[in-house]
């Protein structure tokens, strides 16, 4: 076990004042003569009190493969310092990817589809991004059969816009070289989506439920309004695009 991050001790006349990452506090009595900066945290009592209360976690231990980032624009830029920050390295050449995360400026249909397909088939977990409208998203998070994909995504939009050729001729266009017009304030977003995707991968590379698996989160940096939606995979054959 090892503290959890945010714990702090705060000494007191008879002890500490433990708070905790979820925000509660502890009280805990200072052991007979010098004390120490904090609770001995190898006494069995306090051991047990502060792993039920998240003062002390299990050791995450990192499951094999690297991570590999592909992409441009502002969510790239920003993912990249992230998971350098965070430990996550960059896939090597001789590196097996564990995950792969592919973000735009913007959606790219094409690419996004293409490696749902290769994640699918390799079982790499995968991770999109990208702007529209006015929103940066991020998910969903796919991390094996059972999970929503990018193509569940689409197909579930494009099964409940009222305009859904307008919404695939959009991205049609995007893919053969269009773009939107740019937005000044807009950029902004791309840090907020950037942290949702580099904790998502940082939870499943160490054993621990992704919050983004199966879900898209979009950011609105106009308003600051974060909003998370589940999306379901599409069984097999119950949802075709028209050509």
């Amino acid at each position: 076990m090892e503290l959890a991050g945010g714990v702090s001790f705060v000494p007191t006349p008879d002890g500490w004042l433990v708070h905790t990452p979820e925000e509660d506090f502890l009280a805990v009595s200072a052991p007979e003569g010098d004390r120490p900066e904090r609770p001995p945290l190898d006494d069995p009592g306090l051991t047990e009190v502060f792993a039920e209360e998240g003062v002390l976690t299990p050791v995450p231990v990192r499951r094999p493969g690297a991570v590999a980032l592909t992409g441009d624009g502002p969510l790239f830029d920003a993912l990249a310092h992230l998971l350098g920050g965070a430990g996550l390295l960059a896939a090597g050449d001789d590196d097996e990817v564990a995950v792969r995360i592919a973000v735009a400026p913007w959606p790219r249909d094409a690419l996004f589809r293409r490696l749902d397909v290769e994640a699918r088939a390799g079982g790499a977990a995968l991770h999109v991004g990208f702007a529209e409208g006015r929103r940066w998203y991020a998910g969903p998070f796919w991390t094996g059969p059972g999970t929503a994909s990018y193509e569940d995504l689409r197909l579930r939009r494009l099964a409940a816009s009222p305009w859904p050729d307008e919404l695939a001729a959009h991205w049609a266009w995007l893919d053969s070289g269009g773009a939107p017009e740019p937005d000044r304030a807009h950029p902004a977003g791309a840090h907020v989506a950037a942290a949702l995707i580099v904790a998502d991968v940082w939870a499943h590379l160490h054993g621990r439920d992704a919050p983004g698996t199966g879900v898209q989160a979009g950011f609105d940096p106009a308003t600051g309004l974060l909003a998370r939606h589940p999306v379901l995979p599409v069984p097999g054959g119950l949802m075709t695009e028209r050509p």
